[in-house]
């Protein structure tokens, strides 16, 4: 017997009640930009008149990852849902071997690139000037296919990201194998984020597989800043060395309080570099054994910039460089919580067109808290998109005339998803 003195009896009802409701705002954003003519231009006409379009595709995969799906399998949740499917006014979906086989066809015809000639376009929709690039890679478990040995021994991809931490637009990707070595291509790939996003990459911030000559030259020629972890080379460590003793002061936090670590400037160039560059430099007291590079007590962490002095001090480039944290907060969200950590395929191409599926979903949401949403939704998670406002639950009611979807949460929340449903309804909002 149930703790309120009833007994629950349980029946399968016919209803039409979804509890996707707020994937409505998908179907919207979907609608005001015309992404079905964007994908279908881009990807042509299926092989025969019966086939299914690529745009039916992508947005089947693009619900499916936005509403949390995992496996190629959870189409079948969504195929179940006639409430939602009445909403949105289609009447099914694909089944999970017809996108299956989708995936891998396209990943043979260049689908990983014509799918960033769609994603390209909703990017330049995004007005902000002079974005900061950081560029970054990250690993993929898959033991089945064709994934290969990373450095780190995993088995799998290791797919590179470009993104733009004060929007958290995601403007570039590469889907590698495991074995690729991370700043492989690198410069290319940063060419790429920049006509991908309107040529308005201002600064471009990176780990040390962007320490060379050619990415460094490459922002001089075309006036653009870099800041770039360096290399602990013998030229480096040289340059290091040659710091006298009272150049070293105390750094100090994001609050201005004394920080644990000194710091020190000195210039700087590579053999190849046209220009020579700053080299700012932090270091910390080691406290216990020391390492073979560590000898003289401390540990090094060593910045190249060309950032001018007037405007950022040592002290502002080393904690300009802490941000990229930022960036790393970013690819956790977009591989855990947009369920890019598992590839559906076993073969790279087939994977490829997948994983950036995936980013466009993952710049959907962006765009569409951007654009509809109080800022306070800004930094919210996918996690909490998806409990807040996608997953809202309602009964769907037809009339003569129009559907009515009541929905059933706090009454906040649907303020906001009203607010949110109208504004992509109705505000004049066109890309660039």
């Amino acid at each position: 017997m149930a703790q309120n003195g009833y007994h629950i009896k349980f029946e399968h009802s016919t209803e039409l009640i979804t509890d996707k409701t707020g994937l409505l705002l998908v179907d919207e954003f979907w609608k005001k930009f015309n992404l079905n003519d964007m994908i279908d231009n881009a990807f042509g006409k299926p092989g025969s008149n019966r086939g299914i379009m690529a745009s039916k595709y992508v947005r089947t995969l693009v619900e499916l990852i936005i509403d949390g799906g995992t496996h190629l399998e959870d189409v079948r949740k969504l195929e179940a849902d006639t409430a939602y499917k009445k909403l949105i006014g289609i009447k099914s979906y694909p089944t999970s071997d017809a996108i299956g086989d989708w995936l891998r066809r396209q990943g043979e015809l260049g689908g990983e690139k014509k799918m960033w000639h769609i994603i390209s376009q909703l990017l330049k929709m995004n007005k902000d000037k002079e974005l900061i690039l950081d560029v970054d890679a990250t690993l993929i478990q898959s033991d089945k296919g064709d994934g290969k040995k990373s450095y780190e021994g995993i088995v799998g991809y290791h797919p590179l990201l470009g993104m733009t931490v004060e929007n958290g637009l995601c403007i570039g990707s590469r889907f590698r194998f495991g074995n690729e070595y991370a700043g492989a291509d690198l410069l290319g790939f940063i060419k790429e984020c920049n006509r991908n996003i309107g040529n308005r990459v201002k600064i471009v911030r990176s780990d040390s597989a962007g320490y060379n000559h050619e990415i460094i030259n490459y922002c001089d020629e075309v006036g653009k800043y870099f800041i770039i972890t360096a290399d602990r080379d013998n030229s480096v460590m040289e340059a290091v060395n040659k710091i006298e003793r009272s150049q070293w002061v105390w750094g100090k936090n994001e609050d201005g309080s004394k920080a644990k670590w000194q710091i020190a400037e000195t210039s700087h160039t590579m053999n190849e570099t046209k220009k020579a560059f700053r080299l700012v430099i932090k270091r910390r007291k080691i406290i216990g054994q020391l390492g073979l590079f560590n000898q003289d007590g401390y540990s090094y962490w060593m910045l190249v910039t060309n950032l001018p002095e007037e405007k950022y001090s040592s002290n502002d480039i080393i904690l300009f460089q802490h941000d990229r944290g930022e960036m790393e907060r970013l690819i956790g969200e977009f591989k855990n919580h947009f369920n890019m950590e598992h590839m559906p395929c076993g073969q790279l191409t087939a994977n490829s067109v997948y994983f950036t599926i995936g980013v466009l979903a993952y710049n959907i949401i962006q765009l569409i808290k951007e654009i509809s949403l109080d800022k306070e939704w800004l930094k919210r998670s996918i996690r909490s998109i998806r409990y807040n406002i996608i997953h809202l639950p309602s009964k769907i009611i037809s009339s003569s005339r129009y559907l009515v979807s009541k929905i059933v949460c706090a009454k906040e929340l649907f303020e906001c998803f009203v607010f949110a449903y109208n504004r992509l309804r109705y505000a004049p909002f066109a890309p660039s």
